[in-house]
């Protein structure tokens, strides 16, 4: 039997200071990828109303021969402006879409708007519905478009709608050409 020979269990400082900074490294990999993936999902909350509204649109022009339009619902400006967290669907919100038949589910990332042949759009025949909206919450507004043209019988486009929200313009493709009849993003203000 031996007496005073009794080791020590435990972890000496060198070590106990490469885990802390291994997860200091792995956490400052994760966040941002996380927060990103948060952004993206509130952003998918556009691209399946702004479907809905164009769906829409087609029946609505169907049934009265022309397009609906609204101005931008829930009025972001009494929440301070476009932010990450929801807005309420309230009263107003789905009065202004009730002609339409529109109304989103709970609150909202994006406040909504639909344009069609007012000023300072340039045809007779067609809509935009725009989504805008700062869900990564950078300050910068960044939307999502549907945008629906004027064509000609070769179905050349003979006109467009922009959005009256920030003035975005007509999402484009990797090429530079214009994208339409598919919800897509504006990327002008803000790349997310």
């Amino acid at each position: 039997m031996r007496v005073g020979s009794r080791r020590q269990a435990g972890f000496t400082l060198v070590e106990l200071l490469i885990v802390a900074g291994i997860i200091g490294l792995l956490s400052a990999i994760a966040i941002p990828g996380f927060l990103a993936y948060q952004a993206r999902s509130r952003r998918s909350e556009a691209y399946a109303n702004l479907a809905a509204v164009a769906r829409l649109q087609s029946t609505f022009y169907a049934e009265r021969g022309e397009y609906f339009e609204a101005a931008a619902w829930p009025d972001y400006t009494a929440y301070g402006g476009l932010s990450a967290k929801r807005m309420v669907w309230d009263a107003p919100s789905e009065a202004a879409y009730e002609d339409l038949g529109w109304q989103p589910e709970g609150g909202v990332y994006y406040a909504y708007e639909s344009n069609t042949g007012a000023t300072p759009c340039t045809c007779s025949v067609c809509f935009t519905a725009t989504a805008a909206g700062d869900v990564d919450a950078d300050g910068l507004p960044s939307a999502l478009m549907y945008v629906h043209p004027e064509t000609d019988i070769n179905g050349n486009v003979t006109g467009e709608c922009p959005s009256g929200l920030f003035g975005f313009g007509t999402p484009v493709d990797g090429d530079g050409d214009p994208v339409y009849d598919v919800v897509s993003t504006q990327r002008s203000l803000d790349e997310f």
